[in-house]
C-alpha cells in the first residue's frame, strides 16, 4: 500500500512538471504596433543563450545610430523608469490593460514629458542612477505615442533597441514574436553546426573513448548530415548536445532558435521551447549549455541532459532527464529538428548503436583524491586559519569536486593566493570567500579588498569585495572559480576634463565633459557641484565620461565647478575649476 502511495505521488509530480513545462503562453487578441517605425531586423532573439542568462527580449537594429523614435506598442501607463550604467541602461516599462508589460531598453533619452519627470527625481535624490516605480495612471501613454529614443546605454555593444514583453502577473518575459503586430521577416531555416555525444556514466564511452565526441554537421534545412554518415558507437548511458542558430532575412547575425526536438526511432525524447522564461532561473543557462565546452571553445552547445539543480521551465517531453541508454546492439535512428518561430526548420538525422566493446583506458585524474567534494544538497565549509569558503546547498547544478590550492603571497598581495582550480564549473548561487589578511601597515588596513582573477596573473586581478566580518576579516560574495587574494588600493581615481580646463572662459553655457576612471578597484561614486549645488552629470562607463548639460545652476559670471570621485575602498580625488561665462 505504501509503495502505491509513493508511486502515485511521484507520478503526480511528474505529470505536474510536464504540464507546467508545456503550458502555452496566453496571447491577448489585442494587435500591438511595432516599437519602431521602420522594418525590424534583429541582432538577438528571445531565449538566446547569453553570458549568465537567457535573453529576455529581442534586440532590434536601429540602422547603426542612436536617436530613433520609440513608440508605445499599446496604450497603458508608465509603471517603472530606471537609469543605470549597466543592464538595460535607460529603460522604460509600460503596463497595459491586456495583462502585459512592454519594456524598452538601452534608450538614449525619454520623451520630453518623461525626461523632465526623471530629471526632477534625479535632483531630489541627488543621483544620476534612479529606479522609479509609479502608480497606475500617474503617467498615462497612448498607443503609438513616442515615449523615448533609441540608444546605446547600459550593457549594450552597439546602438539598438532591446524590446521585451512580460506577463504583468508573473513578471515572466514572453516571446514578443508570438504577438500580433510584432513581426520580422524570416524565411530561412535554422543552421546546425555541431553534434556532441557525452558519456553519461562512470563506465560510459563514445567510440570506445570516455571523452565527449563532437561532429561537424553539414547541409542546410531538411538535409543536414554528418559527412560519410557514420554510425556512432556508445557504451552505457549517454546524452547529446547541439550547436545551432537561427538565421533571419537580410541579417548576418547568429540568433537563438525557438524550438529543439529530439527523436529516437520517430519517438520524441526531448523538447526545448523558448516561449517564456523566468528571471529566477535564467542563470540556469550555464547548465543548459555545455559550460566546459563554452569556456574552452567559446561556443555554446545545447545539452539534452537536465542537471538536478536546473529548473528551467522551457523543457518538455524529456525522457529520463535527457540521459539515454540503448538496450540492444541494433542501429537506432536519431533525429534533431530545430525550428524558428515561423516554422522554418532544420532536420538532422544520425545513427547510434550500442556496443559491448570496452572503453579505452584514460589518464587518471590524480587531483580527484585530494579534491574538495561539494554534494549538491549539503552545505560545505572549507575552513582554515587563513581562509574560509562556504558553499550553501544547491550552489552548483550537480555534485561537484575541484582542487583547492594555496600559493604564497606575492609582492602585491597581503594574503596567500587561494585557487579554486576548476574553471569549467559554473555556480548558480553565490558562495562566500572570507580571507584573514597577513600583517599589514596600519595605513593600509582600510584600503584592503579581496581580488579575483581567472589566472594567476597580477595584472588581471579585479575587485571582488571588501566587506568585513566581526573579526575584521575580508569577505566577498563570489560565483567564479579561480584565484582569490587580498590586495590594497592606495591610488586616487583619475579625473581629466575633456573640453574645459581649471580656468575656462565661455561666451555662453555649453556641455561640460569629464573623464573619470579608477584602474584598480573601480569608481564607486561621484559628486558634481556647481556653486555649492549638486548637479546632474550623466555617466557613460563605455567612454568613462561624465557629461553636464547646462541648467539653472550654471549662470552668467563666475562659477565654481567641483567634482569629487571615490573608488571602492574610499580613495578620493577632487577636481576644481573656475568657469567664467560672459
Amino acid at each position: 500500500m505504501f509503495s502505491r502511495i509513493i508511486f502515485f505521488l511521484l507520478f503526480t509530480l511528474f505529470i505536474s512538471y510536464q504540464s507546467l513545462a508545456q503550458q502555452e503562453v496566453k496571447v491577448p487578441k489585442t494587435v500591438l504596433r511595432p516599437p519602431l517605425d521602420f522594418p525590424m531586423y534583429l541582432s538577438g532573439t528571445f531565449g538566446e543563450p547569453r553570458s549568465g542568462h537567457l535573453h529576455s527580449g529581442m534586440d532590434i537594429k536601429t540602422q547603426g545610430v542612436i536617436g530613433k523614435k520609440v513608440y508605445a506598442v499599446d496604450g497603458g501607463y508608465v509603471s517603472r523608469i530606471k537609469v543605470s550604467t549597466g543592464g538595460y541602461g535607460k529603460v522604460l516599462y509600460i503596463t497595459h490593460a491586456n495583462g502585459l508589460v512592454s519594456v524598452y531598453g538601452h534608450l538614449s533619452k525619454f520623451n520630453w514629458r518623461l525626461q523632465q519627470f526623471v530629471r526632477k527625481i534625479q535632483y531630489q535624490r541627488e543621483s544620476f542612477l534612479v529606479d522609479i516605480f509609479l502608480k497606475k495612471n500617474e503617467l498615462p501613454v497612448k498607443k503609438g505615442e513616442v515615449v523615448a529614443y533609441s540608444g546605446d546605454t547600459g550593457g549594450s555593444d552597439g546602438p539598438h533597441l532591446h524590446f521585451e514583453l512580460r506577463e504583468a502577473k508573473s513578471e515572466h518575459p514572453v516571446n514578443p514574436l508570438l504577438f500580433k503586430g510584432i513581426n520580422v521577416k524570416d524565411h530561412i531555416a535554422p543552421k546546425i553546426y555541431r553534434l556532441a555525444v557525452f558519456p553519461a556514466g562512470e563506465k560510459s564511452c563514445v567510440n570506445e573513448k570516455r571523452d565527449t565526441l563532437v561532429y561537424m554537421v553539414s547541409g542546410t534545412g531538411k538535409k543536414c548530415y554528418i559527412k560519410r554518415n557514420p554510425v556512432i558507437n556508445v557504451s552505457g548511458p549517454f546524452s547529446l548536445g547541439l550547436q545551432t542558430f537561427d538565421m533571419l532575412d537580410k541579417t548576418h547575425n547568429h540568433d537563438g532558435v525557438y524550438k529543439i526536438e529530439l527523436f529516437e526511432d520517430n519517438k520524441q525524447i526531448f523538447g526545448l521551447r523558448m516561449m517564456e522564461i523566468s528571471f529566477a532561473t535564467t542563470r540556469n543557462v550555464n547548465s543548459l549549455i555545455d559550460y566546459q565546452y563554452f569556456v574552452k571553445k567559446g561556443k555554446r552547445l545545447y545539452r539534452t541532459e537536465i542537471d538536478p539543480n536546473n529548473h528551467l521551465m522551457n523543457y518538455y517531453s524529456v525522457l529520463n532527464r535527457g540521459i539515454y541508454e540503448l538496450n540492444d546492439t541494433l542501429v537506432h535512428n536519431f533525429k534533431f529538428v530545430v525550428y524558428d518561430i515561423y516554422g522554418n526548420r532544420a532536420v538532422f538525422p544520425f545513427k547510434i548503436r550500442a556496443t559491448n566493446k570496452n572503453c579505452k583506458p584514460t589518464k587518471k585524474r590524480n587531483w580527484l583524491a585530494d579534491a574538495v567534494q561539494v554534494p549538491l544538497k549539503k552545505e560545505v565549509v572549507i575552513d582554515s586559519e587563513a581562509v574560509q569558503i562556504k558553499f550553501q546547498p544547491y550552489t552548483f547544478y550537480r555534485d561537484e569536486a575541484f582542487p583547492l590550492k594555496i600559493y604564497p603571497h606575492t609582492d602585491y598581495s597581503y594574503s596567500s593566493v587561494f585557487g579554486l582550480l576548476n574553471r569549467f564549473i559554473s555556480a548558480q548561487k553565490f558562495f562566500t570567500v572570507t580571507i584573514k589578511p597577513n600583517w599589514v601597515p596600519e595605513k593600509l588596513s582600510k584600503k584592503l579588498y579581496i581580488a579575483f582573477s581567472e589566472e594567476r596573473n597580477e595584472s588581471s586581478y579585479q575587485f571582488a569585495g571588501n566587506a568585513r566580518n566581526k573579526q575584521g576579516d575580508l569577505v566577498a560574495r563570489a560565483r567564479d572559480m579561480g584565484f582569490y587574494t587580498v590586495m590594497a588600493d592606495t591610488i586616487q581615481p583619475i579625473i581629466k576634463p575633456v573640453n574645459f580646463s581649471a580656468k575656462t572662459f565661455m561666451k555662453g553655457p555649453r556641455n561640460l565633459k569629464v573623464m573619470i576612471d579608477d584602474e584598480q578597484t573601480g569608481v564607486d561614486k561621484y559628486v558634481p557641484e556647481i556653486n555649492g549645488h549638486w548637479v546632474l552629470m550623466e555617466y557613460d562607463p563605455k567612454t568613462k565620461t561624465l557629461v553636464y548639460h547646462p541648467d539653472q545652476y550654471l549662470k552668467k559670471g563666475k562659477n565654481e565647478f567641483v567634482l569629487t570621485v571615490y573608488d571602492r575602498v574610499g580613495n578620493k580625488r577632487v577636481f576644481k575649476a573656475e568657469i567664467l561665462i560672459k
